[in-house]
């Protein structure tokens, strides 16, 4: 008998410093990172974020995920412009460095499609992986306040009234092809004039010198607010969140015709999944901030986030969208 009632309590308390040990155990486990912070050893010395464009722009985002980087992994994030070749010369750096996640590119994931740069042989995504797709958006089809045009329907039957009147700019060769895709497929005349900037594109703008432009509609806002420019259609796959009244061109019927505009980061191809995944994570976080949900609102950018694959499907969509464009009007760069 009493060796019974030694062997019931000694089990009782062997069951109670069992659980005490279980419920310490899940409490470390509820303080402790997750797997996908929890990468050994990275990071354990700066980084590197490359941005293949000059001061202006996506530099002014590349920096702002920068400085929050470098909070959330207690490690500097050092922004390295190297602009140059429509983007090719800073993604080519990046892909040629070791594959051990400090190096990044922040890019426009449409910025290097064959269609729209000659003799491109660098294949982004052969020669990177995606980390994650940043934010996506679009172009959006504007004109000025000369133009009697108070929506899109009202500005194609302008432009077909008005043969050998209507000019676009362009400073870039999405933006030819934008311009000729839209106006092909609408069936009215128009004429590129090229420009070195959105600065002077703005300045042809409200002076009536071009009466359309297709660009993301950042760099106009004030205008468009005062009234001097005036956003027609967005080119996006949703609407953008600063320009909120404005449809997209699926909405008004031309659901065969996107201009869509993203922005990821990317490593060199080779970079461990563990280190991706750590990177992913990371910027994930990032996106959860309201000030950089502010910054891409008002920027006209959709954030996206998700797993890595995400990114590479918006690339595709992007790919497809200029050769499809490019095809159809006969487009080759120049």
């Amino acid at each position: 008998m009493h060796k019974t009632l030694k062997d019931h309590w000694l089990a009782r308390s062997s069951r109670r410093r069992w659980l005490q040990g279980a419920a310490g155990a899940t409490a470390g486990m509820a303080l402790a990172p997750s797997s996908g912070w929890a990468q050994d050893g990275f990071p354990d010395k700066p980084l590197r974020l490359v941005i293949p464009f000059g001061a202006g722009g996506s530099d002014v985002m590349g920096r702002a995920f920068a400085e929050k980087l470098s909070g959330l992994l207690k490690q500097p994030v050092i922004v390295e412009n190297k602009p140059g070749a429509a983007a090719l010369i800073g993604s080519e750096y990046v892909a040629g460095q070791p594959a051990d996640g400090y190096t990044m590119l922040f890019i426009g994931g449409g910025s290097l499609t064959p269609i729209l740069i000659k003799d491109l042989k660098f294949d982004i995504r052969k020669a990177l992986r995606p980390v994650l797709c940043v934010a996506r958006g679009g172009m959006t089809v504007m004109t000025n306040s000369a133009v009697p045009a108070a929506n899109v329907q009202e500005f194609i039957a302008y432009a077909r009234r008005s043969k050998g009147k209507v000019n676009y700019s362009y400073t870039a060769g999405s933006m030819v092809l934008s311009s000729e895709m839209f106006r092909t497929r609408l069936g009215f005349e128009a004429t590129g004039i090229p420009y070195k900037g959105a600065g002077q594109v703005l300045t042809a703008l409200i002076t009536n010198e071009i009466q359309m432009t297709i660009d993301v509609p950042f760099n106009y806002m004030p205008m468009i607010k005062d009234g001097k420019v005036r956003p027609l259609v967005h080119g996006g796959q949703e609407r953008s969140p600063t320009l909120p009244d404005v449809p997209t061109l699926a909405e008004i019927g031309i659901d065969d015709l996107i201009f869509a505009v993203s922005y990821g980061i990317w490593v060199p191809a080779g970079t461990p999944d563990p280190v991706v995944a750590r990177l992913n994570a990371a910027y994930n976080e990032i996106l959860k901030l309201p000030d950089i949900r502010q910054r891409l609102a008002d920027a006209a950018m959709v954030p996206v986030g998700g797993p890595p694959e995400g990114h590479t499907k918006q690339i595709d969509i992007e790919q497809q969208m200029w050769a499809t464009a490019a095809r159809r009007i006969g487009f080759t760069p120049g």
